[in-house]
């Protein structure tokens, strides 16, 4: 049986984590804080009535916001686990 592990959702770890994401990627620093906190309040909003979530679906919202703020950086968080 596959055990089951689960993770407080965290605001700001989400924006830390995108922020960081963000400038790995070489997003200019000023941009990369928005598209943190713009995805961080979405997350917010998207969470707000959901009991459990998945990561994945959380992976999903994160990069629905991220393309509509930018559609390279998009692009790079979709894909970051395959050779491109």
């Amino acid at each position: 049986m596959k055990k089951k592990i689960t993770y407080e959702y965290s605001s700001r770890g989400i924006q830390q984590n995108v922020l960081r994401y963000a400038r790995s990627q070489n997003v200019p620093e000023n941009w990369a804080k928005q598209i943190a906190e713009r995805v961080s309040k979405a997350t917010d909003a998207w969470i707000a009535d959901k009991d459990t979530v998945t990561e994945d679906d959380l992976r999903k919202v994160i990069y629905k916001e991220i393309k509509i703020l930018d559609p390279d950086l998009a692009f790079a968080y979709k894909n970051h686990d395959k050779i491109i």
